[in-house]
C-alpha cells in the first residue's frame, strides 16, 4: 500500500524540508511548551475598550467587565446612542449605529432632536411661511432593540423667536406616533410599522405617551397639522435590560503561531429590581463566544475594479483601497484561505478550541441574550488558553472508506448504524522548536470504535503501537518508540466506527503522552494523494438517512430467568440515528395479547449505540409467565414516533 509521494499531497500546505524515515529517525525528547492565557477584562486582562472593534448594545461602566445595557425609568434611551443621519434603504443589520431621517427632500438638521441637549432644535426648518407641515415624517432607527414604555418629544422650552414669539408655542399640535421591534418588514425590507398613538389636536407643549413595556427598534413620528413647529428633543424611556447585545475584538496578534487549546470566561447574571442592579444567579440570560483564527492581521480581501465594464478586478491592499476613488472600489470578501470560518458557538467555559493551529492571530466576538426584559450577564473577563511552541507547524488528515479511497462526489457515504472500516490518514511537519507527538485519538462521536492496523513512514510500513486505547467516542494510539522527530511525517490507522448522524465530522488530535500538555487538532487536507475526500466529513446513505432506530438485536431468541445464573437476562441492543439532540426514548416489553407488562427504559436519548437488559419480570418485580414476549422500541421527536420491534421466549 503506497500513501504517495511526499511533494505531490502537501500541495501548498508545507514547504519541503529534510526529512527522515520514521523507521530510522531517533526518537526526540519534546522542548517544553509554555502555556499562556490571552486575557482581555478582569482585574489583569487587556481593557475591554482597548480591544473592541465594535458593539452594540454593551455598557462598559464597570471596571474590568462589559455587560449588557441596561436602562432605568429615567434614563433617556435616544440619548445614550450614537447617531447619525442618512437614510436606509431598507432592512439593516443590528449595529452601533442609530439612524435618524425624515420625508423632506430638503437636509434637515436632525441631530439636534436627538442630542440630549433641549436647547438646540430644528430651528427654522419646519417654520417655512406658507408651507404645510401635515405630512412631514420623522423616522428612527435605534441600531437594535431596546426595552420601551415612554416616548416624549418637545420644542424648546425657554427663549423667544426675532419676532417675540415663545419656542414653546412652538410645538406640534397633531401627531401619529408608531413603532416596529425589529423583527417584521415588507417584501421591500422595509419596516411595518404598528400604532401607537393618534393625537389629532392637542395644547400640550411636551407630548408624552407612555405604553406597555415592549422592545422597539424602529419609530416613526408623522405630522398631522399643518402649522410650523420645532423639535427640540425626541425622548425615549424604559426599564430593563436590551434583548441582545454583541461586542466583536479588534484582531489579537499572539506574537508568533501558537496551539489554541481552551477558551474561557467568568460571568454574573443580573436581574433588574427597581432601579437597582442586583446578582441573580437564576436570571435567564445566556452568553456565547464564536472565534475565527488566521494566518495574517487581516481576514478581509480588498478588490480594485481594472475594467468597470467587464468588472475585472484584482487585489489590492487596504491601504491602497482606502486611497481608490469610490467608482474603482470593488468588494471586500472574507479571506477564506489565511483566515478559518467562524467556530460554532461557545456555549459553555472551558471548552476546547476546534480551529486551525498553529496561528499567531484570531477575532472573537461575543454575544450575550436576555430572555427577559429584566435579566442580564455581565462578562468580567475572557480568556485564551494556548501553547507556544505548538505540537507541530501542520497537521493535516482525510478519512475515507478502505475499500473506497476516491468515492463518488468525493465523500464517504456509509449506512448508518453499520460498522464500516475507514481509513485515517494523517501528514504532520514538525520543527526542531515543535513539542513533537506520540500519540493520535481520532474522536468518532457516539462510537466506541475497532482499531485493525497502523502504518507509518513514506512507504506506508506497518507499525505495531506501543498501545491502544478503545472507549466511546475515541481511538487513541501510542507509539512512543516510534515518535516522529523533526520533518514530515505520515500515518494512516486503519479502524472500525459506526457514523450515527448525517455529516458526522471525524476529528482527530495528537499529543504528546508524557508531557500532558495540550493536544493539536488536526485540519481537514490533503493527507493522501491516493485518496479524493481531503475532508474528514463522512455522509450516511439515503436509505439509512430516514432511520432513526436501527434493527432490534436480540442477545438471545429465547431466555430462561428462573435464577440459576445461566441465560437469566435479555440484552437488547439498538442504535439511534441522526438526532443531534435529546428525544424521549421508551423500551418496553408486551405479551401478545398487547399488555405492557415492564418498563425497561424511558429516558432522553440522543444518537449512539445502546443496550439495555430485561430479567424476565414485570412492573411489579414479579417473574413472568413463560410464552413469547414482544420488545417495543419507541422514539419520539417532535414531528412523529418511530417504533422497533423484536420477540423473544420466556421458558423455564
Amino acid at each position: 500500500m503506497e500513501l504517495g509521494t511526499m511533494d505531490t499531497s502537501l500541495g501548498n500546505f508545507l514547504r519541503l524540508t529534510v526529512s527522515c524515515a520514521a523507521a530510522v529517525c531517533l526518537a526526540i525528547q519534546p522542548a517544553g511548551a509554555e502555556v499562556i492565557k490571552w486575557a482581555v477584562g478582569g482585574d489583569e486582562g487587556i481593557s475591554w475598550q482597548d480591544q473592541e472593534l465594535s458593539s452594540t448594545a454593551m455598557n462598559f461602566d464597570t471596571p474590568g467587565a462589559i455587560q449588557l445595557v441596561a436602562f432605568t425609568s429615567e434614563d433617556n434611551i435616544i440619548s445614550s446612542l450614537d447617531w447619525a443621519e442618512a437614510f436606509p434603504p431598507g432592512y439593516v443589520q443590528e449595529r452601533a449605529e442609530a439612524l435618524v431621517w425624515d420625508n423632506v427632500a430638503v437636509v434637515r438638521p436632525l441631530l439636534e432632536i436627538v442630542d440630549g441637549i433641549d436647547t438646540t432644535s430644528t430651528h427654522l426648518s419646519f417654520k417655512k411661511f406658507g408651507i404645510s407641515q401635515n405630512g412631514t415624517k420623522f423616522f428612527f432607527d435605534l441600531g437594535t432593540r431596546f426595552p420601551a414604555n415612554r416616548i416624549a418629544f418637545f420644542p424648546r422650552i425657554e427663549g423667544i423667536s426675532s419676532e417675540g414669539r415663545p419656542f414653546s408655542q412652538d410645538y406640534i399640535r397633531g401627531y401619529v406616533l408608531r413603532v416596529n421591534d425589529g423583527s417584521t418588514f415588507n417584501e421591500q425590507n422595509e419596516p411595518i410599522y404598528a400604532p401607537l398613538k393618534r393625537v389629532d389636536f392637542t395644547r400640550e407643549t411636551t407630548a408624552e405617551i407612555d405604553f406597555p413595556l415592549q422592545f422597539v427598534r424602529y419609530i416613526s413620528l408623522e405630522v398631522t397639522s399643518a402649522s410650523p413647529f420645532e423639535v427640540a428633543e425626541f425622548q425615549l424611556f424604559g426599564s430593563g435590560f436590551a434583548p441582545t447585545g454583541s461586542y466583536r475584538s479588534q484582531i489579537i496578534d499572539l506574537g508568533e503561531p501558537a496551539n489554541l487549546s481552551h477558551i474561557e470566561w467568568v460571568v454574573e447574571k443580573l436581574r433588574q429590581v427597581g432601579d437597582e442592579l442586583v446578582v441573580e444567579p437564576a436570571a435567564n440570560a445566556e452568553v456565547t463566544v464564536v472565534m475565527r483564527t488566521g494566518l495574517d492581521d487581516n481576514p478581509r480581501i480588498y478588490y480594485e475594479y481594472t475594467n468597470l465594464f467587464t468588472r475585472e478586478r484584482q487585489v489590492v491592499t487596504e491601504d491602497e483601497y482606502k486611497s481608490l476613488d469610490e467608482g474603482v472600489r470593488g468588494p471586500i470578501d472574507d479571506d477564506q484561505v489565511n483566515w478559518s470560518l467562524w467556530s460554532p458557538p461557545f456555549t459553555e467555559s472551558g471548552q476546547p478550541i476546534q480551529l486551525p493551529s498553529p496561528r499567531r492571530y484570531f477575532q472573537f466576538e461575543v454575544r450575550i441574550e436576555s430572555g427577559v426584559i429584566l435579566d442580564g450577564l455581565r462578562l468580567r473577563s475572557l480568556s485564551v488558553e494556548h501553547t507556544i511552541p505548538p505540537v507541530a507547524q501542520l497537521l493535516v488528515a482525510e478519512i475515507s472508506q478502505l475499500d473506497d479511497p476516491r468515492p463518488v462526489g468525493d465523500v464517504p457515504i456509509v449506512p448508518a448504524g453499520d460498522f464500516t472500516t475507514f481509513a485515517y490518514d494523517v501528514i504532520a511537519e514538525v520543527e526542531e522548536a515543535d513539542t513533537g507527538f506520540d500519540a493520535l485519538r481520532i474522536l468518532t462521536p457516539q462510537s466506541t470504535p475497532v482499531f485493525r492496523q497502523f502504518f507509518m513512514g513514506e512507504n506506508a510500513t506497518e507499525v505495531v503501537p506501543d498501545s491502544i486505547r478503545a472507549e466511546t467516542g475515541s481511538l487513541t494510539i501510542f507509539f512512543s518508540s516510534q515518535r516522529p522527530g523533526p520533518g514530515i511525517h505520515r500515518m494512516r490507522a486503519v479502524l472500525d466506527a459506526q457514523i450515527f448522524v448525517q455529516g458526522t465530522f471525524v476529528e482527530a488530535e495528537v499529543f504528546d503522552s508524557e508531557s500532558g500538555e495540550v493536544p493539536q487538532r488536526v485540519q481537514p487536507g490533503d493527507a493522501n494523494p491516493e485518496v479524493l475526500t481531503n475532508a474528514l466529513r463522512v455522509l450516511t446513505s439515503a436509505t439509512s438517512a430516514g432511520n432513526l432506530v436501527s434493527s432490534l438485536v436480540l442477545s438471545s431468541p429465547v431466555f430462561t430467568p428462573n435464577g440459576d445464573g445461566v441465560n437469566d437476562q435479555l440484552e437488547l441492543n439498538y442504535s439511534l440515528l441522526q438526532l443531534v439532540k435529546p428525544v424521549g426514548v421508551e423500551v418496553a416489553i408486551y405479551d401478545l395479547a398487547g399488555r405492557q407488562v415492564r418498563t425497561v427504559l424511558d429516558a432522553n436519548s440522543t444518537s449512539g449505540a445502546y443496550a439495555v437488559t430485561w430479567n424476565g419480570r414485570d412492573d411489579q418485580r414479579q417473574v413472568v409467565p413463560p410464552g413469547i414476549y414482544v420488545a417495543v422500541i419507541q422514539v419520539h421527536t417532535e414531528r412523529e414516533t418511530f417504533v422497533r420491534t423484536g420477540s423473544m421466549g420466556v421458558a423455564y
